[in-house]
């Protein structure tokens, strides 16, 4: 009997598996920006300001989501916001989350802790909108993303009726076989796997939007990266330096 059970266990583990690897896991994003690779992440960031433009118009609060500790993040929304200069588009307040490196390749910026000054922030752009200025608040993507239940973005939203444009930004794996050692890890709702950093349904979204990109070309030097959106008002960035860029 104990054999039989053994090979039972044996068959879960191998289904969860093959599930996790050969199918697709929600949610799963509508593409925007087909892969693509440009000479600097700036360019990308041009690419979305073009790509999302009556989007930006309609939405005079913005989240911008980066990777900590990856400056290409940082750099692409410098050249969103730099070509983001017209009137009824551009951002006249830029508030930024101070844990993050490189803040400081932009020339301004109010610094508000989204996850410890949320009654600061949620004032801060009241404020803001009744003096009819637009506000781009660049945080982690964990904080920024609607996909993430608990998460910063969803707490301002339920606590402080503060809503917004998000458009986060994360690294993604580059063939099949990365996955299995990616983070945030891909989890899926409902699933027996644990979730402690409460991530999983992020996980899941840039694994549907990688496996798009498995038999691409990767070119030396550049960056690779492609949009998808994954709600109403939420968009997914992935966005990889490839080998040997500067």
């Amino acid at each position: 009997m104990k054999y039989v059970y053994w090979i039972s266990a044996v068959a879960v583990v191998a289904a969860g598996l093959y599930f996790a690897l050969n199918v697709k896991v929600q949610p799963e994003g509508l593409t925007k920006i087909k892969y693509t690779q440009v000479q600097t992440p700036e360019d990308f960031g041009k690419m979305v300001l073009q790509e999302l433009k009556l989007e930006i118009r309609e939405s005079p609060v913005i989240f911008l989501g980066v990777t900590p500790n990856q400056i290409e993040d940082m750099e692409l929304w410098r050249g969103f916001l730099e070509m983001n200069q017209e009137y009824g588009f551009m951002y006249d307040v830029l508030l930024m989350e101070p844990m993050l490196p490189y803040i400081e390749i932009f020339n301004v910026g109010m610094r508000i802790d989204m996850k410890n000054e949320m009654a600061r922030l949620a004032e801060g752009i009241r404020k803001a909108r009744l003096a009819n200025l637009r506000v781009a608040v660049v945080v982690p993507s964990i904080y920024s993303t609607h996909l993430l239940k608990n998460n910063p973005y969803n707490r301002l939203k339920e606590e402080y009726q503060i809503e917004g444009l998000s458009i986060s930004i994360a690294k993604f794996p580059v063939t099949k076989e990365q996955e299995a050692s990616f983070s945030p890890r891909c989890v899926v709702e409902g699933a027996t796997a644990q979730d402690p950093a409460g991530t999983g349904a992020l996980g899941c979204a840039i694994i549907n939007g990688a496996r798009k990109t498995y038999k691409e070309k990767i070119d030396d030097g550049k960056y690779s990266g492609l949009m998808e959106q994954t709600g109403v008002k939420d968009y997914l960035i992935l966005f990889n330096r490839n080998p040997n860029s500067k």
